[in-house]
C-alpha cells in the first residue's frame, strides 16, 4: 500500500472516530439531559443569559461611552457661558445624532448645574426631580452613588412606550460631578428577542428586581404590574433552580451589569429541542453577538473621536479653530496663566486684495502658506488657531528669549516664502507674555498684543505704501 493511500486510510479513521465520538458525546449528553432536567434547564438559562446580557450591555457601553465624552463635560462645566438656546440646540444635535446611528428610543442629558433635561428633541420643560414623583429616578440615582442604573419608565419624549434608561454619573477629570447622561431602549425590542427565545426553547422569560417585580416581560401589562413570587433571588454567579409542583421549574440567575435577575420558567412535562441544536444554534448567536457589539464600541469610539477632532479644526488650514480656542481660553482662565505663558496674535496681510485681484484661490494659498509658516515656527511651544479669515492666535509656553528667537524666524521664514500664486507673504505679529506684564490677566494680554498687531500691520502699510484694505 503506497504512502497516499496509508494516509487517506489514515485521515478517514480519524475523520470517522471524530464522528463517532462527538455523536457519541452529543448522544450521551441528550441522554443525560432527559434524565435531569435541572441540567439542561441550566444549560438554556445560562445561553439565554449570555444573549441577553450582551443586548442590553452595549447600549450601557454606548452610556458609559457618553459619560467620558469631553464635549459633554466642557458643554455641562461651562453652560452658563453660552447664549440661551445654544446649548439646547448643541446638545439636540449631539444626542439625535447618536439616537438615529444607533437606534435607540432615546438619548439624554441632565445637567446637574441647572437641573435641566436635554434630549435629542431639544429642552424638557417638564423635568422637575425635586417636585414631580414622576422625575425623583434623579435624585435617587444621585444619591445612590452609582456609576450607572438601569430604570424602566415611559419614554414622555419619545412614543411613551416602555423603554429601559440606561442612567450614567458624569463626571468630570478632578471628580465633580456634572449630571446624568444616557441612553433609552424601547422594550419592545426585547420583548422581540425575547420572544424569538421563548420560541426557539419552548420557556418563559423575564427580567425582575430584587423584590421579583417584572421589569421586562412579553407580556407588556405584566411590566411594573406583575411580581414573581417563589424565587430564590441570589446576587451570586451561580444558576438557582427551583422545581415547582406543577411540573414546571424556575431558573433564576442574577445580571451583575444590570442589577436585575433572569428568571427563565422551564416546562418539565416535555422534553426541550435537542441539544445539539440549541449548541449550535447558541454559538452561532454569541459570536454574532460578540462581534456586534466589538464592531458598535469601536464605531462609536471612532466616530466620537472624528466628531470632536473635526469640530475642533478649521477645514481651510488644518489649524484648530475658534470654538477650540475659546474653549482652552476658558481652561486657562479657570486654572491660572503659567509663568511662562505667552500670548501671540498674527494677522495676514493683503489677504484682501489676493482675493479680489487674483481669486480665493489666491487668498486660501496665503491662507495655507501663513499657516505653514506660524506651524514650522511655534508649534514647539504651543498651540496655533485660525480665529478669524486673517487672523491666528497663539496660546504658549515659551521664554521671552525663545519668543524673541521665535518672531525673528517668523520673519525670516515668510520673507523666503513663495506660492504657485502668491510670490510673497507677509504676516503682521504681536505678543504679550505673563513675565513681562505679570500683575495682568489673560484679556489685558489678548488686548496688549492685539494693540502690538496692529501697530505692526500700520507700520506694514506706512512701509510698502499700500492702501489698507479691510
Amino acid at each position: 500500500m503506497n504512502r497516499t493511500k496509508v494516509t487517506r486510510l489514515a485521515f478517514i479513521i480519524v475523520l470517522v472516530s471524530f464522528l463517532l465520538s462527538t455523536f457519541a458525546s452529543l448522544w450521551s449528553l441528550r441522554m443525560m439531559a432527559q434524565k435531569n432536567m435541572e441540567e439542561l434547564s441550566k444549560s438554556i438559562a445560562a445561553r439565554i443569559y449570555d444573549t441577553i446580557s450582551g443586548e442590553l450591555s452595549e447600549p450601557t457601553t454606548v452610556s458609559l461611552t457618553m459619560a467620558h465624552d469631553k464635549f459633554l463635560m466642557d458643554m455641562l462645566s461651562y453652560e452658563s457661558r453660552y447664549q440661551e438656546g445654544e446649548v439646547e440646540k448643541k446638545f439636540a444635535e449631539y444626542l439625535s445624532s447618536l439616537k438615529d446611528s444607533l437606534h435607540y428610543e432615546s438619548a439624554f442629558v441632565v445637567s446637574d448645574a441647572t437641573k435641566k433635561y436635554y434630549s435629542f428633541a431639544g429642552l424638557n420643560s417638564s423635568f422637575h426631580p425635586d417636585t414631580d414623583p414622576e422625575d425623583s429616578w434623579y435624585p435617587r440615582f444621585v444619591e445612590s452613588g452609582k456609576q450607572y442604573n438601569l430604570d424602566v419608565d415611559r419614554d414622555e419624549v419619545g412614543q411613551d412606550a416602555w423603554t429601559i434608561f440606561i442612567d450614567t454619573r458624569i463626571t468630570n477629570a478632578s471628580g465633580r460631578f456634572l449630571g446624568v447622561c444616557g441612553v433609552g431602549k424601547r422594550m419592545d425590542v426585547n420583548r422581540s428577542l425575547f420572544l424569538e427565545l421563548e420560541k426557539e426553547y419552548g420557556v418563559q422569560i423575564s427580567l425582575v428586581d430584587s423584590n421579583g417585580r417584572i421589569k421586562v416581560d412579553t407580556d407588556e401589562n405584566a411590566i411594573e404590574h406583575i411580581t414573581l413570587n417563589n424565587l430564590r433571588l441570589k446576587k451570586s454567579d451561580e444558576y438557582v433552580y427551583d422545581r415547582l409542583d406543577s411540573g414546571h421549574a424556575n431558573v433564576t440567575k442574577y445580571i451583575d451589569k444590570l442589577g436585575w435577575f433572569l428568571v427563565v420558567q422551564t416546562d418539565n412535562r416535555n422534553e426541550r429541542s435537542q441539544l445539539l441544536r440549541i449548541i449550535l444554534f447558541n454559538v452561532v448567536l454569541c459570536a454574532v453577538g460578540m462581534i456586534i457589539l466589538v464592531l458598535a464600541v469601536r464605531i462609536i469610539a471612532s466616530r466620537t473621536k472624528a466628531l470632536a477632532t473635526a469640530s475642533l479644526r478649521d477645514q481651510g488650514t488644518g489649524l484648530l479653530n475658534r470654538r477650540a480656542f475659546e474653549e482652552d481660553k476658558a481652561l486657562l482662565e479657570e486654572s491660572g496663566i503659567p509663568d511662562n505663558f505667552d500670548y501671540a496674535i498674527a494677522d495676514l496681510n493683503g489677504l484682501k486684495a489676493a482675493n479680489d485681484t487674483l481669486g480665493h484661490t489666491a487668498g486660501d494659498e496665503l491662507l495655507r502658506g501663513a499657516a505653514d509658516c506660524l506651524t514650522k515656527v511655534f508649534s514647539p511651544y504651543g498651540k496655533i488657531f485660525r480665529i478669524g479669515g486673517d487672523e491666528f492666535a497663539m496660546l504658549l509656553n515659551i521664554s521671552p528669549e525663545e519668543a524673541e528667537a521665535a518672531a525673528a524666524a517668523l520673519d525670516e521664514i515668510t520673507a523666503n516664502w513663495s506660492g504657485a500664486i502668491n510670490d510673497h507673504l507677509s504676516i503682521s505679529y504681536g505678543h504679550a507674555s505673563r513675565k513681562e506684564f505679570p500683575s495682568e490677566n489673560l484679556s489685558e494680554l489678548i488686548r496688549i498684543a492685539d494693540e502690538r498687531m496692529y501697530a505692526a500691520k500700520d507700520a506694514y502699510y506706512r512701509k510698502t505704501g499700500k492702501a489698507r484694505r479691510t
